[in-house]
């Protein structure tokens, strides 16, 4: 990868990337971060990535960096957890927005990442297999059940 297509590849994708990282982090700073700390593994690795595969391989970088995050506590959800037992009424939101948020705060880190990545970004299900490990079968099964806890959790909300 040549100075041009590094440059190229943050103009392209690092609006995209940011905006994942803070959905997925809901902290700018965090976002901003990981987002910085992934240009800077593309930067040291730039003679071994093809300009063709960029955009895969910055999504798995970022993914797992966010995952690393989330793992150490650094990265602290605002939504506030409800207990199972209490269900999501309207008058606990303000905004469909905020149910989806907390709603999507109760998924599994994994699942939210796939939603977030699929249903938010666009992103097809071989770019997310290939971002988080999975097959593209496994991607498929887990946004079914991401979305099938969604909808339970939002019930309520209409």
């Amino acid at each position: 990868m040549t100075v041009s297509e590094y440059n190229h590849s943050v103009r392209t994708y690092g609006d995209d990337l940011y905006r994942f990282a803070l959905r997925y982090s809901n902290l700018s700073a965090a976002a901003e971060d990981a987002v910085q700390d992934t240009y800077l593994a593309l930067w040291e690795h730039r003679t071994e990535v093809k300009a063709e595969g960029v955009k895969g391989y910055l999504l798995r970088l970022l993914y797992r960096r966010l995952v690393d995050l989330h793992r150490h506590d650094t990265v602290v959800l605002h939504a506030t957890p409800v207990p199972d037992d209490e269900p999501l009424h309207p008058h606990d939101a303000f905004e469909l927005r905020d149910a989806l948020a907390h709603a999507l705060a109760q998924l599994p880190e994994q699942q939210r990442a796939l939603v977030l990545l699929r249903d938010l970004e666009g992103y097809d299900y071989a770019t997310l297999a290939a971002a988080t490990g999975l097959s593209e079968q496994q991607v498929g099964v887990y946004l079914f059940r991401a979305r099938k806890t969604l909808k339970k959790l939002l019930e309520d909300f209409r």
